[in-house]
Formats: structure tokens, C-alpha cells, sequence
């Protein structure tokens, strides 16, 4: 059996088919014949024209000499990979010339290329002699110089090709003259095939892979010779065209044909065998041996040949016909077959299915597997034509399932059949860091079998369609957006402008198409080229819009994606990320942003839509108590969308190697107080009609989790309080408040949620070579007979930076702020200023307030070029201002190191799964965490900094500078840190 080619490797294995090509050709004859040849046969652009509109960027060159001196000279310089000679050489006999060649040059193949109709004589002489390939006959159509190209390059490559499953056609013809008459033919056929099958092909690689998946043409002139390729390439064959008189045992035997169509059929029935002739009593003869027959004296000879290839090698469409001939209807493509199947009457299906022939049409695009499945349909041992039919369809489904997992489809010309599994990409520029980290692992999941690891959990990346960076430069520069943002406009401005304008029609265009496929709403996000790069993350710098997309009118549906793509791509130039790029030394406008539109996982409950979990997970984790390890890495889960941990929420945080160690938390009272109690979710009815606008936030309705038990998702996430007797049940089918524990999965297994996050884990950190930060979705449909997902939903490397340099810290005892709970690995040495929240006016009430009175004195130092510690209470950056202060990133841009200082009533846990966090990492920012009451984790000596010269104050919050710099130190070994008085 041939060996197929592993769907999850053959993109990867382009390179590997093909490796000899033909792109330097050495041509010896007459100038007169090599004007023949390149003019009057206009040969270069007739090559040029076959070869370039099939993606082939190996265009043969042909190099003119005139005798053997001049041949040797371009032989020299070692670039020639076929040599043609013409059978009138001037200044020696032909055979003399190539005999030297080949003697100094024994691995470029010779072709000779006659006028003459060459005796039995010659031709004898000429197989006998080693150092010619092979002899073609010049007719004065320069196709046979395509022929000859590609049959020496099909020569040298079908030992390694078919061993990658690449089919072949022999060709058994004793005469130069006509087999350069057929190949010609039989190549043209083939290309006609190349040319409509890239016209369906998933995307580049996929057309590049189907090129060089072309069947290969084979040709032997002696029995022996046919019988020896036959035997070793017998399941490579789409089939044979063979001659009836030709030389077997060195002689000419006029039932030679016949004698190969016999073992050919002994060795596999139903082949498509075509034995041609100009002795027409040979017709009855092949009758007798059913298989095919042509007249070689016919006028319609060629045409008659094209028509045998087309219904029997699988080339062009498949023609669905009755048995007694009637035509049903055609498929183009693969999508289209499996349509037509559907619906196909029973009679005609089982004749194609009982005759091979839809095995016979896979086989012709080099899709082995599938063709072998087929073939070995055997409609008696099924049953009954309904078994029949839905064999057929479960192999093609799996063959669309396989396909496309873990590609990069374009968009163009795609199916809703190929829209269901594939990562899809609109536009030929960059994929952004974000898209292409998930177009990563989306081939990597695929690549490590982790698809249906899991019996009760399919791991996936939800549909994503990407937007390519190029389609923003184009936007940008359609309508003029470069000159409109160097006069500085203020964000809304750039909303409005950016919305008012168009997008390039062909972008249009894809998106209403998108609209019509896709029917559940869709999350817009930003993949800018240095989103989730190794050195900077722009982790929630840019913004990310939901869009319904379930309004009745198409027109709403597609002003709503447009805007939100237009959006995104005017967030490229709002302060935060303005500011960002700046103190990374990046000017914005290197920026180029690509965007990521993906299926928002979660399930309709009412006018609400929400998954069951969402999830962030770190393969290092910052904060590991008892017996935890930092390597062990750590996970954050909360009911509904992600927002709630992205954006420093309450949520769940859990080592994935410790999953039943219960929180560091008192007992059932402070779980309670301290667990998630709201949630994310999108309000459909609300947001159905709504009008964009740069506020993200417009589409989000934040719930109670009593609403989540009467949708009936708490079942695997959720537990009871009982306050009769102050305890939690891991159950939500007892009386009392419902809680987020997830306890159902993390203490009793009910899915195997941690196995598949360690599997990713590692397998991003394997990938990347470094530690990473993952982010998902899990659907836990209420349907039971509906499989339970995991959406793999985005990766980033994390900038940790823990090797880069050695910080060795004294003893605090000089210091006015210690922990033991830091971030980063850095000197601080220039800092003089420090922004600080006063303690005695601090109500978490005012927290917004508070945010903005930090970002009026950010400011001032951002136009001094001033840099600053920041402290505050609870967690910055978040957005529930019960948890602490709501900074966002411009307001806090000038702070070098963070401070968060826990108060007696408020000491939330650190959130590491939000962007906040990884942002600063990245930044070289250090960070310190000062527990409440606890002066061996960290203390702050708020005293000496209440002594400081006040330089700004507001009624929350001071400024205080003093001219000599502070020194601070970060040891992100022992998580150490101190700035010293």
C-alpha cells in the first residue's frame, strides 16, 4: 500500500516534494535552431505563462551555446540541470558531444531533442547508448519543451515524492515521435487540473502543496521497463497508457500491450488500463481484457485521450451520472461532492461507489487517505445503500475535520463547510502577535493530539477570522488617517473619524459574508505586530469590542462589525498605548494592527450569553505558599466572561499541581466575603440595535450569581452556604447562597479541567522556551448530548526576566519600604519623586476620584520627564473600584515602581491573570505587595514618608520629591524588595 501523507504534517512537508527542479537549462544547437525554438516558438514566454499563473517561483532559464567548447564553459559554473541537444551539431557528431558531457558531468541529465523521424535503427542505437536520457521528436510545438522539463524533473523526484503518496501515470511508448505528440497533452490535462484545484485550496501552503502534489508522468519503452516501474510504484498508479507492439525481451512484440494489461489486472483490479494502437484488430483484444481502447489512426485521437483522463484519473469535476449514462449533476470541489452525496439517488450512488470512483477522484488530488478509505467500500458487507452513504460522508467529515484543524485557511472562496473548523486568515500581511500565538497553538493542539485527549472535553480554538496587518495600512492610507493623527486629536475625535471612514472594499465586503456564516455573537480584539511579543505584551492596552450580532437586519449587523474593526484600529493611537510604546522606547507609529474576530464562546440563557468558566493560567507563579512551587504555575477562574479576571476582579486563583488545596482564607465566613459575587455576561436584548462606541464596556451587564443558578450553570463550578450551622456544601442542590468554588471539578473530577490546562501549560511553555500565560473559555452546554469545549482563547510568553541580572540586597534595616512579595528583577537609581495615596483621607469609596487625582499628577511629571514611585491601597489597575484603585494604564505611566498596600478592610489577593500585572512585568517595573499587619512579609514607614517635602497635593493624594534619588532593589529570586531612605 502507498503511503499516505499525515494531514496534521503535510503542510510542513512542502519542501520535502519537488526537491530537484529544472530552472538552469543548457541548449546546444544551430543559432538558426535556437531561434526556431526561442522565437519563432516565442519558447520563453509560453514557459513563462505555464509556470507563473501556478505559484511556481522556479521559471526555467535557458542558456544558448553552439558547440561543446562553449557548453563546458556554462557546465563550469555549475548551475546547469538539464542539457538539450539538438540532432544537428555543427562541428562534431551529436553522440560525441553528449558522451563527453555525461562522462564529466554524469548526474545532469541529456535530453536530444530531434527534427528527424528517427529509424528503428537509431532508436536502437540510441537506448543503447547510456549517456542520452531520453530522445524527443520536434514537431514545432513547444510544448514537448515543457514536457521534457517536466518529465526529468518527475524522473528525479519519484523515488522520494511517492513515498509521500504522490500518484503517477505511465506512459508505455516505444516511438519518440508520439509519446512527444502525448506527453505534451497528458501535462496540459494535468496543469488544467492544478489551475482549478488551486482555485479551492485552504490557503497558500495548501496551493503550493497541491502544485507539487501533481501526479508525475512516468515513461518506459520496453516491457521490462514498464514492468519495473509497475511493480514498484503500483499504488502510486492512477493508471497505465500503453502501446500494444513494443520491444519485450529485447525484440518487438506486437502483444507486448496486452501482456502488461494482463499482469496489471492480476495485480489490481478495475485499474484504468488504455491500450492505444493503429491495428484495429487489437480493439477486440482489449475488449476481451476490459480495458480501454483508442485508435491511433483516429482524427480525434488527442481529444479522445483528454476524455479518457477526465473520466478515469479523477481530473476535473465529478460527473454524477446513472448507470446507464444519465448525467445527475457535477461537484467542482470537495464541498460540493459531499452536497451532491447527500442528495444523490441511491442507483447512481452505489454505481460510483461499487466502481471506485470517488476513491479514483480523491486519489487524483494526492488525497491518499481519503481515497484508500473509499476504495475498500464494499456496498455488500454494508448493508443497504443508507449504510453506503453515510460511510461516504463520515469520511468526508473527518477529512474536513483533520483538514483543516490547525491551519491557516484564506478566506477567499471558502465554504460555511470550511468556516465550521478553521482558523481563516482576510488579507496577505502579519497575523499580529496575538492571532498568530493562537494560529500557533491551534496547530500545535492539533500536532499533540490533544483535540479528544478527553473523553468529556473537546479542547478547540472557537472559529477565528484574522484580518491581516496590511488591510490597515491600507485603511490608514485610503483615507488619509496618518496626516489626521499627527495634528494630536483628542480620543474621541479619532473614534469618530475612524468610524466615519471606509474600510477597503474588498475588507467590506468579506465581513458582510462573515455576518451571513456566522450567527452567535463575536468578540472583536486587537493583534497588533508587537501584541504578546516576547518583550512587550500590550496586554489589554488596545481595545476589544463585542458585537451581538443578532439583530434581523444584515445591513445592522454589518455597520456593527465594521465599527468595531475601525475601533480597534483607531485604539492604535489613544493615550494608554501612545503612552506604553513610549516609555518602551517604540514610536506608535511603527505600530501595524492586524484584528482577531472570533467566535464568543458561551451559550444563550434568555436574552443573556455567557460561558460557564473562563480561565487564566500562568506556568510561573508569582505568589506560591505552601506547598506550593513557582514552576508549578497558577490558574484564576471565574463564572462567566473573563473581564472579571483580565480587569482584577474577585475570581478563583488555584495551582494547577495542587487543585483540592483549599484557599488561604479563615473559614466560611471570610469565602464568603471573599468569593466571586457577580459576574460578566452580554446582554443581547439591550445591545442588539446599539451603536458602537469607544467605550468597550457598552455591551457587558454584570449579574448576581443567583442569576446563573436559575440558568442552571452552577452545577460543576458552584457550592451552598448553610449559615445554620456556618458551612459550605460542594453542592448546589442544597438550601442557602450559592457560591463560586468549583469545587465539583477541582476537589471531585467531574471534568478534567486541570489535566488539559497542565497539558497547554506545557506545551506553550515547550513551544515558546518560555514560561506562558494562557487564556480560555469552557462551555458546559445543558444539553447533555452537546459536547462540553474548552476554547483555547489566547497565549503570551511571560516576561518574567529573572536571569538578566543579579541584584544582591542588604539588610533592610535602612530601609522605609521592605517585601517579601515582589515582582520584577531590576536597580532603581533615578527615582525622586513619589505619588502616594494619603492613608488618613482614604475612603474605598472615593476610589475613582482617587484614579483620577493620581493621573492629574502622572501628568504633571509625564511633562517634566519625571519618573515615580506609586503607592496605593488594594489592587491598581482594577476595575471594580471595591477592590481598589481604577487606574488606567495613562494615568499611571510614569510610575517605575508600583506599591499596593493592604488595609485592615481591605486586602484583596493580588489579581496575576489581569493585563495590569503582565504589562508592568514587561515593562521592567518592579513591584511591592505590604501585607496588613505582617512587618516579616513587608512593612512601609509611612511616618518618614509623610516627612517628605510635598512638591503637589490634592485632596487624596501627594506628590513629594526630594533631590537625592532613591535606590531600590528587586530580587526576583527571593521575591525580595527594598527602597532604602
Amino acid at each position: 500500500m502507498g503511503k499516505s501523507v499525515d494531514l496534521k504534517t503535510r503542510f510542513s512537508g512542502i519542501h520535502d516534494l519537488m526537491k530537484f527542479r529544472v530552472t538552469e537549462i543548457l541548449l546546444i544547437s544551430t543559432e538558426y535552431d535556437a531561434y526556431v525554438l526561442e522565437e519563432d516558438g516565442q519558447l520563453a514566454e509560453q514557459i513563462y505563462h505555464h509556470f507563473n499563473d501556478l505559484s511556481i517561483p522556479f521559471i526555467p532559464r535557458i542558456h544558448w551555446v553552439a558547440n561543446s567548447e562553449e557548453a563546458f564553459v556554462e557546465l563550469e559554473k555549475g548551475s546547469i540541470h538539464l542539457v538539450i541537444t539538438m540532432s544537428r551539431i555543427s562541428d562534431m557528431s551529436s553522440f560525441e558531444v553528449e558522451t563527453k558531457i555525461y562522462e564529466t558531468y554524469p548526474a545532469i541529465p541529456i535530453v536530444m531533442l530531434s527534427y528527424d523521424r528517427l529509424t528503428p535503427e537509431m532508436i536502437a542505437k540510441l537506448r543503447a547508448t547510456p549517456c542520452i536520457n531520453r530522445v524527443f521528436h520536434w514537431s514545432g510545438d513547444n510544448k514537448v519543451l515543457l514536457a521534457i522539463i517536466k518529465y526529468i524533473e518527475d524522473q528525479k523526484n519519484v523515488a522520494a515524492d511517492s513515498k509521500l503518496g504522490v500518484q503517477a501515470i505511465l506512459v508505455v511508448e516505444d516511438s519518440p515521435v508520439y509519446y512527444s505528440q502525448i506527453l505534451p497533452i497528458i501535462y496540459t490535462e494535468i496543469l488544467t487540473q492544478i489551475r482549478c484545484l488551486l482555485l479551492h485550496a485552504m490557503n497558500v501552503s495548501h496551493g503550493l502543496l497541491r502544485v507539487r502534489l501533481r501526479p508525475k508522468i512516468l515513461l518506459a519503452e520496453t516491457y521490462e521497463e514498464a514492468m519495473e516501474i509497475i511493480t514498484t510504484y503500483r499504488y502510486n498508479l492512477l493508471g497505465v497508457i500503453s502501446d500494444v507492439r513494443f520491444p519485450r525481451n529485447g525484440v518487438l512484440d506486437p502483444s507486448a500491450g496486452l501482456e502488461l494489461a494482463k499482469q496489471m489486472r492480476n495485480m489490481i483490479t478495475d485499474f484504468p488500463f488504455l491500450l492505444q494502437s493503429e491495428e484495429l484488430e487489437n480493439a477486440e483484444k482489449a475488449e476481451a481484457l476490459q480495458v480501454h481502447f483508442l485508435d491511433k489512426n483516429s482524427s480525434n485521437l488527442m481529444q479522445d485521450l483528454r476524455s479518457f483522463m477526465l473520466a478515469n484519473y479523477g481530473f476535473g469535476s465529478f460527473v454524477f451520472k446513472y448507470p446507464d449514462g444519465r448525467v445527475v449533476g457535477e461537484a467542482s470541489d470537495i464541498t460540493s461532492l459531499e452536497k451532491m452525496i447527500r442528495e444523490l439517488p441511491a442507483e447512481s450512488l452505489y454505481y460510483h461507489a461499487s466502481h471506485h470512483h470517488f476513491s479514483r477522484w480523491f486519489r487524483a488530488r494526492a488525497e491518499i487517505e481519503v481515497a484508500d478509505k473509499l476504495r475498500h467500500i464494499k456496498c455488500e458487507d454494508l448493508g443497504d445503500i443508507a449504510a453506503v452513504r453515510a460511510y461516504i460522508l463520515q469520511v468526508l467529515n473527518d477529512y474536513f475535520l483533520k483538514y483543516q484543524s490547525g491551519l491557516i485557511l484564506d478566506f477567499e472562496g471558502l465554504s460555511k463547510k470550511d468556516m465550521d473548523n478553521a482558523f481563516i486568515k482576510l488579507g496577505t500581511g502579519s497575523l499580529g502577535g496575538k492571532a498568530r500565538g493562537i494560529a500557533f497553538m491551534n496547530s500545535m493542539i492539533v500536532k499533540a493530539s490533544l483535540t479528544d485527549k478527553y473523553e468529556d472535553l473537546k479542547i478547540k480554538v472557537p472559529r477565528s477570522f484574522v484580518i491581516s496587518s496590511d488591510v490597515f495600512e491600507k485603511f490608514m492610507e485610503e483615507n488619509d488617517l496618518h496626516s489626521f493623527i499627527a495634528s494630536n486629536p483628542k480620543e474621541s475625535e479619532i473614534a469618530q473619524k475612524f468610524t466615519e471612514s471606509s474600510l477597503p472594499s474588498a475588507t467590506q465586503a468579506n465581513l458582510q459574508l462573515l455576518t451571513q456564516y456566522i450567527k452567535c455573537p463575536l468578540a472583536v480584539r486587537s493583534s497588533s505586530i508587537l501584541e504578546d511579543s516576547r518583550v512587550l505584551p500590550f496586554a489589554g492596552i488596545y481595545r476589544t469590542y463585542v458585537v451581538p450580532n443578532s439583530h434581523h437586519d444584515p445591513a445592522v449587523r454589518l455597520k456593527q462589525l465594521s465599527d468595531a474593526v475601525k475601533l480597534v484600529y483607531a485604539s492604535v493611537f489613544y493615550a494608554a498605548p501612545v503612552q506604553y510604546a513610549k516609555n518602551a522606547d517604540i514610536r506608535i507609529q511603527e505600530e501595524k494592527m492586524a484584528v482577531l474576530i472570533q467566535e464568543l464562546v458561551g451559550e444563550y440563557h434568555g436574552d443573556f450569553y455567557y460561558p460557564v468558566i473562563s480561565g487564566v493560567a500562568q506556568s510561573y507563579n508569582f505568589y506560591p505558599y505552601y506547598p506550593m512551587q513557582p514552576e508549578e504555575g497558577t490558574v484564576s477562574l471565574a463564572l462567566g466572561l473573563g473581564k472579571a479576571i483580565v480587569e482584577g476582579e474577585r475570581s478563583y486563583r488555584f495551582s494547577p499541581a495542587h487543585p483540592k488545596l483549599n484557599p488561604p482564607i479563615s473559614g466560611p465566613q471570610e469565602y464568603v466575603s471573599k468569593s466571586q459575587n457577580a459576574f460578566y455576561a452580554v446582554n443581547l436584548k439591550a445591545s442588539a440595535a446599539i451603536t458602537l462606541h469607544p467605550d468597550e464596556d457598552y455591551i457587558y451587564e454584570k449579574l448576581p450569581i443567583s442569576q446563573a443558578d436559575k440558568d442552571e450553570t452552577l452545577e460543576y463550578i458552584g457550592s451552598t452556604y448553610s449559615p445554620e450551622n456556618d458551612c459550605i456544601y460542594d453542592t448546589v442542590y442544597q438550601p442557602g447562597r450559592k457560591l463560586v468554588t468549583f469545587a465539583p471539578i477541582l476537589k471531585y473530577g467531574q471534568l478534567p479541567l486541570t489535566q488539559v490546562i497542565n497539558d497547554l501549560l506545557n506545551l506553550g511553555k515547550k513551544s515558546f522556551g518560555a514560561n506562558v500565560e494562557i487564556e480560555f473559555a469552557v462551555n458546559i452546554p445543558r444539553d447533555p448530548s452537546k459536547p462540553k469545549e474548552f476554547n483555547f482563547l489566547q497565549i503570551r510568553p511571560m516576561v518574567i526576566g529573572r536571569e538578566t541580572l543579579q541584584v544582591t540586597l542588604d539588610e533592610p534595616k535602612d530601609s522605609w519600604c521592605f517585601s517579601q512579595r515582589t515582582i520584577g528583577n531590576n536597580f532603581f537609581q533615578n527615582i525622586r519623586d513619589i505619588i502616594f495615596v494619603k492613608p488618613e483621607t482614604f475612603q474605598l469609596q472615593n476610589s475613582p476620584q482617587i484614579a483620577n487625582e493620581i493621573g492629574a499628577l502622572n501628568r504633571i511629571l509625564s511633562l517634566a520627564g519625571r519618573r515615580c514611585i506609586l503607592i496605593g491601597f488594594g489592587r491598581m489597575g482594577t476595575t471594580d473600584r471595591w477592590l481598589g484603585i481604577p487606574l488606567t494604564w495613562e494615568q499611571m505611566s510614569q510610575a517605575r515602581i508600583i506599591v499596593e498596600v493592604d488595609r485592615k478592610e481591605l486586602r484583596p489577593e493580588p489579581s496575576l491573570g489581569s493585563h495590569f500585572f503582565h504589562n508592568l512585568t514587561a515593562t521592567n517595573m518592579g513591584y511591592f505587595h505590604i501585607p496588613y499587619n505582617d512587618e516579616i512579609q513587608g512593612k512601609i514607614d509611612w511616618d518618614w514618608l509623610l516627612s517628605l517635602p510635598v512638591q503637589q497635593e490634592t485632596q487624596y493624594v501627594r506628590l513629594v520629591r526630594r533631590e537625592a534619588a532613591f535606590e531600590a532593589k528587586v530580587d526576583g529570586r527571593s521575591f525580595k524588595g527594598i527602597i532604602y531612605k
